[in-house]
Formats: structure tokens, C-alpha cells, sequence
């Protein structure tokens, strides 16, 4: 993947790109491009609202993938989530126990680095709603990407360089 300079060359476009795939189970550096674009002029409403949606986007993905392997979905894929299941475990366990005690709301937390993949592959396979899903997750990392691009916004008032 292109360092964050080079798509925050891309504009608002490779924000959405890193962003998806840092909501998927890939490592992006979105905070780092949305930093970037606040830096270099970018409105933050709209650079915030891209980053959420691609970011919601890809947790999507790792959800559905749940929801599939739930309901019998098999072949490579399918194995691959099998395995990541396994190596997760203890965490796996968890995160569902909590979504178990705590409902859909746990899902605001999905934007915490290592364990929000782990929330969002466990809402998959338990059941979560997707409308309760997307609402949670969408709150969480909406949260977060509006708290970096505010800190990059006082960092450029204050005439921090990145």
C-alpha cells in the first residue's frame, strides 16, 4: 500500500480508500491521510464524513464475513475465517461475551486498534442486527476520525508542522 503522503496526494478519494481498508482486517494508516488532508486545506466535515464511510465501509466487510461463515459459508474464504477465528480465540471469546452482556452498543468501541476487528468479526457471528451495527460503528469511528482531524486542525492553528 502507498505510504499516507502519497494518498493524501489523492485527495478525498484515497482517504476513502485507506480508510476501507483499515476498517477491513488490513492495517492502513487512515488517520494519518485524514491528518494530511486537514493539514493541506481540506474542509474537515467532508474529510471526516469520507473517512467514517470508507472506514464503516470495511467494517462491513469483516461482519459480513461472520454473518457468512455463521450460516455455512465455506471455500478459501471461509477457511481463512475459520483460522482467523482460531488464532483469535481467547479475544474472540470475549468480545462475544461482552456483545453477549452488553448489546450492539459495545460495537461504539470498534474503532480501537486490534480488538475492534475482533468486536466487529464476533457482531457477524453472533447476530448483531446490521442497522444496530452500522449505527453503533458508525458513531465510534465517526468519533475518532472527528477527534484526529480536530487535533490536525489546533496542530496547523498552533503552527505545529507535520
Amino acid at each position: 500500500m502507498p505510504d499516507a503522503s502519497t494518498l493524501a496526494q489523492w485527495g478525498l478519494p484515497g482517504l476513502f480508500l485507506v480508510a476501507v481498508v483499515a476498517g477491513s482486517i488490513l492495517a492502513a494508516p487512515s488517520e494519518a491521510v485524514l491528518a494530511a488532508l486537514v493539514y493541506g486545506g481540506v474542509p474537515l466535515a467532508p474529510a471526516v464524513a469520507v473517512a467514517t464511510g470508507g472506514n464503516v465501509l470495511g467494517a462491513l466487510t469483516v461482519y459480513l464475513l461472520g454473518r457468512w461463515v455463521v450460516r455455512g459459508g465455506g471455500g478459501p474464504v471461509g477457511r481463512w475465517v475459520r483460522r482467523r477465528m482460531e488464532q483469535e480465540g481467547p479475544r474472540l471469546e470475549r468480545a462475544q461475551a461482552r456483545l453477549a452482556t452488553w448489546g450492539a452498543p459495545v460495537l461504539v468501541f470498534a474503532w480501537v486498534p486490534v480488538v475492534g476487528d475482533v468486536f466487529v468479526l464476533a457482531a457477524g457471528l453472533v447476530g448483531v442486527r446490521w442497522r444496530p451495527f452500522v449505527a453503533f460503528v458508525t458513531l465510534g469511528k465517526g468519533l475518532r476520525y472527528l477527534f484526529v482531524a480536530l487535533s490536525a486542525a489546533a496542530a496547523l492553528r498552533a503552527g505545529i508542522s507535520p
